[in-house]
């Protein structure tokens, strides 16, 4: 009797331990099971770094803000980082409070970040391992805009860390614009490559096309400088749906994950949600400490409607720098153009936000109006007040979330490129520059 009572006994610890392991393994389910493929989640958050260059350490911080959050049912978070100094990139699928490494790549040129290949082979890879409902990319990095640089060591000449210094009268870190230079996206120090414009708009395409069954990304974040630019929109625009970055220089901190992916602890959020909630997490997580920063979250969908103004007020602009009274026409533009009251612009000085210059043109297109007495003078100018002012209407449409600095109070989410004394010949491949008028004004402009 006491024998079977023991096993008995043995029996019952068994099968509650039995239990007790079935539902700890269920709990863990959604993180990774080799056996099977995942449950399709709402998201998937894909973080493209390419951290083999002066920002690494950041990269370190980031993913650790990550882990605060950590993937659950709503989305994943998917990583893959650069090992420091080597031929060799490791995924991550973060977890909460823990970084598990899924696998290593050293195969070249997969390995190497900042390539074509590299960006494709990640995507595919989270893609086809983790299903979701929709997808967000962010790529990671330093950040040039629309200009593609072509000299490696005036990029990374200075520490990041010297980039922003303190205002003592404010109490604000600002920009040590002494330091600042042109430096595409995702830059590969180590190995000198980086992403042009065309390779991002190709490997996009790719994306869409043989992985989304040519559906568009929801969103392309970008942790890095200077990239919410009109041209910058103009490239993907085809296959992505938000565009989230920064017109201004950012801090090497770059986005606080914790902020941007907390809301996912207990909700998911549509794609113009979850694009929004990325500027509201950068403003709160910046603007009581930093004095010169800019985030924006831009409709893709709509950006057409700005190339076609921008198009064709750049025609009536060029009408009038080859009509009668160009050089008053020249000198006003470059009136406009240097005076920091009428137009912003930001660390790289040939980066000016969009709205406020066609404020500016607006205001002032309506006073020579009312002072020309050449009649057709009159109409072009009028003409090009009213697009001046419908521009301005389409960047409020397709600019939903914005934040600015107190240093920046003209900055409204979208900048363009407009240089003063000499176009970069990076600029002229662009879609924008191949397609639109504003290129022909550019050169009007300069050669005037």
């Amino acid at each position: 009797m006491k024998k079977s009572i023991a096993i008995l006994l043995l029996l019952s610890i068994i099968s509650i331990n039995l239990k007790s392991n079935v539902k700890t393994n269920k709990a863990d389910k959604w993180f990774f099971n080799t056996n099977s493929t995942p449950k399709k989640k709402p998201w998937n958050f894909m973080v493209y770094i390419t951290s083999n260059n002066d920002l690494f350490p950041f990269s370190e911080l980031n993913i650790k803000q990550m882990t605060q959050i950590g993937s659950n049912k709503n989305i994943n978070i998917i990583v893959q980082q650069d090992v420091y100094g080597k031929l060799e990139s490791k995924r991550i699928y973060v977890k909460k409070n823990k970084q598990k490494i899924i696998e290593k790549v050293t195969t070249a040129p997969e390995s190497i970040s900042g390539t074509p290949e590299s960006l494709h082979s990640f995507v595919q890879w989270a893609i086809e391992k983790y299903p979701a409902e929709h997808q967000a990319l962010i790529l990671w990095d330093h950040g040039s805009g629309i200009i593609d640089p072509n000299i490696w060591r005036t990029i990374f000449k200075f520490n990041p860390l010297a980039l922003y210094k303190i205002n003592v009268e404010t109490g604000l870190f600002e920009l040590n614009r002494e330091l600042i230079n042109k430096r595409g996206i995702c830059f590969n120090e180590i190995f000198e490559v980086y992403l042009t414009n065309q390779d991002l708009k190709g490997t996009l395409e790719k994306i869409s096309t043989n992985l989304l069954d040519g559906k568009k990304l929801d969103i392309v974040g970008m942790d890095a400088c200077n990239m919410a630019m009109l041209e910058v929109g103009s490239q993907i625009k085809d296959y992505v749906k938000y565009m989230v970055g920064s017109e201004e220089t950012e801090p090497g901190t770059g986005w606080n994950y914790k902020k941007v992916l907390s809301t996912f602890k207990t909700k998911s959020l549509t794609p113009k949600e979850f694009a929004i909630n990325i500027v509201d997490a950068y403003q709160k997580h910046y603007e009581y400490g930093y004095q010169d920063f800019t985030q924006s979250a831009i409709n893709l969908k709509k950006i057409g409607e700005l190339e076609v103004n921008i198009n064709e007020t750049s025609k009536e602009l060029i009408s009038l720098l080859k009509g009668e009274k160009k050089a008053k026409v020249l000198s006003k533009i470059k009136t406009l153009r240097r005076n920091r009251n009428r137009t912003t612009k930001f660390a790289n000085p040939d980066y000016i936000d969009m709205h406020h210059f066609y404020m500016s043109i607006a205001n002032r297109t309506k006073k020579m109006a009312l002072k020309a007495s050449n009649e057709t003078i009159k109409e072009q100018l009028e003409k090009i007040n009213n697009l001046a002012k419908t521009g301005s209407n389409i960047i409020d449409e397709i600019v939903l979330g914005k934040t600015f600095c107190t240093s920046l109070p003209f900055a409204q989410g979208v900048s363009f490129y407009f240089p003063t004394r000499k176009i970069h010949k990076s600029y002229k491949k662009t879609d924008f520059a191949i397609n639109n008028s504003w290129y022909k004004f550019l050169k009007t402009y300069l050669k005037g």
